[in-house]
């Protein structure tokens, strides 16, 4: 019989072979694959080893379950626990993902995985942990659901995920829907959109746009916008405090996406008079044909003026230019944001899955 036990990664040292990358790229895939029915999600092993060899801003720590405690081939990687301490700010959460190959579940790897990642959160001096889970499509209200505290979205209680957080003392505070947008959208639509919302917004806004890094004068106002993003998006009952994002956290953003494979473009809107950055929207390519939506945000202040719309109409026509041969757009939506699921929905966004946010607070 084949013994389990785990290995601790905190860097990128020898220990960590290419097949204990490649296996956990191939727990994420056939995870993905047996939920979702699809693997546009796993991130490839070379954007897996970029991350944990990134450690600036945050401490990480990659926990692997190994079949008779080596990785010879990608094979033996049974599971995985992805561990992560923010240094600059929410000095009390720990972020936690735990993955286990389908095939290897019910056999306490995920427990055992859970145990060693709360004893380093513990030790650690963290207080609260945060976990999101991936679902098949949104079930109907009925018998059987566990629903958010919000009011909005629902996740299955038979699913091995929510079984497993559950278990484990977690709580589902919030949901969140996953949609996909098909590629190419018509392009007399994006320009109708974006005309339409440049009405409503006036001449006070003017719209910026960029591919790659960020340039070097809009550093300091895209921080400020990123800060606000972790305090002005619904996020329930998770305690979340806001982020301290500054120009050189920009850059190093930037760079790690680059490392990881990946490329952006970004639409922002400046506001003329104040001269301030007040909404933007990010995608980000890893793939030739899968693109996924970062964050969208406008600011508190400047709602009411449809830059929503305006800077995700121009954002996808950046797209189409940039990366024409790009097929499908992944976006996630707290199932409470009802203004962006709204412009979502028009331009074509169709619900696909739905994620859990759930959290634990420590003794």
């Amino acid at each position: 019989m084949r013994t389990m036990s785990l290995q601790e990664f905190t860097a990128v040292t020898d220990a960590l072979s290419p097949a204990v990358l490649e296996g956990c790229h191939e727990v994420q895939t056939e995870t993905f694959v047996a939920v979702l029915g699809h693997d546009d999600f796993a991130e490839p092993a070379t954007g897996l080893r970029a991350d944990l060899a990134d450690q600036r801003h945050e401490d990480k720590v990659l926990l692997v379950a190994l079949a008779d405690g080596v990785a010879e081939s990608p094979a033996d990687v049974l599971g995985y626990a992805w561990l992560v301490l923010h240094r600059e700010d929410n000095r009390h959460l720990a972020g936690l993902d735990i993955l286990v190959r389908p095939s290897a579940r019910r056999a306490g790897i995920g427990t055992a995985l859970w145990r060693a990642a709360e004893a380093r959160v513990r030790a650690a001096g963290r207080t609260t942990v945060t976990s999101w889970s991936v679902h098949g499509p949104e079930p109907e209200d009925g018998p059987g659901v566990l629903a958010a505290p919000t009011g909005a979205g629902r996740v299955r209680a038979d699913d091995p995920a929510t079984r497993f957080a559950l278990a484990h003392g977690f709580v589902l505070e919030q949901t969140e829907r996953h949609s996909t947008l098909a590629l190419p959208v018509p392009p007399e639509r994006l320009e109708s959109w974006r005309a339409e919302a440049a009405a409503v917004a006036g001449p006070d806004y003017r719209l910026v746009s960029w591919t790659g890094s960020t340039p070097e004068e809009r550093l300091a106002g895209m921080a400020a916008l990123r800060s606000r993003m972790s305090t002005d998006v619904p996020s329930a009952g998770l305690e979340f405090e806001e982020e301290a994002w500054d120009a050189e956290r920009m850059r190093h953003a930037d760079e790690q996406l680059v490392a990881r494979g990946g490329s952006q473009v970004v639409t922002a809107v400046e506001h003329l008079p104040s001269g301030e950055l007040v909404a933007f929207t990010a995608l980000d390519r890893r793939e030739q044909d899968v693109i996924f939506q970062q964050d969208t945000l406008v600011r508190a202040d400047h709602r009411g003026r449809r830059l929503g719309l305006l800077v995700k109409a121009a954002n996808l026509q950046l797209l189409a230019r940039t990366f024409p041969g790009a097929r499908r757009v992944h976006t996630w939506n707290a199932g409470e944001n009802r203004f962006m699921l709204d412009i979502n929905e028009r331009m074509g966004f169709v619900p696909a899955s739905v994620e859990g946010a759930w959290q634990l607070r420590l003794a």
